[in-house]
């Protein structure tokens, strides 16, 4: 179980977005999509071409970022991150979490993120990928700032920008 405190949530989310799995209650906002079932984890999130994920999950308590970009990563290891929006440029610390078959990198909202997510336009992330060499990832925000609140309401939470 990951060691993030919010493992169960996003264990059921990933498992929600997972290919294959069928799409329980999804709403679409511009390139977001709101999806999960009415009383476990509830996501928002969008992909690039290639097949990389961005988005929140929500629960009753908390959300949090998360990040798949489809690499390798050590499980509860923590990994730096430079994030770039239309308004900020920012360090983050991404945290490695495994849930069943899949890997995927928790980021906290605070320091920025939210904020950024409820901008018009990009938002990129560079991380490491060893030997000095950094991957990048663009997702479109289309639509972020309406899927996040979508989701905290149906998450149960009274709003905010960040929990």
């Amino acid at each position: 179980m990951p060691r993030n405190g919010f493992g169960v949530a996003f264990g059921a989310a990933i498992l929600a977005i997972s290919p294959g799995a069928a799409a329980q209650q999804a709403e679409s906002y511009g390139d977001w999509i709101v999806q999960g079932p009415a009383d476990g984890a509830i996501t928002a999130s969008t992909a690039t071409p290639a097949g990389s994920l961005f988005g929140m999950v929500c629960d009753r308590s908390k959300c949090d970022a998360f990040f798949n970009p489809k690499i390798a990563c050590d499980d509860g290891r923590d990994y730096p991150a430079l994030i770039g929006a239309r308004t900020a440029t920012f360090a983050a610390t991404m945290r490695c979490t495994t849930v069943g078959a899949f890997r995927a990198f928790i980021l906290p909202l605070g320091g920025g993120l939210a904020e950024a997510m409820a901008e018009d336009g990009e938002l990129g992330i560079a991380f490491p990928l060893g030997s000095g060499q950094f991957g990048e990832a663009r997702f479109s925000l289309a639509g972020a700032a309406q899927a996040s609140a979508r989701a905290r309401k149906r998450a149960g939470q009274a709003g905010g920008p960040a929990a």
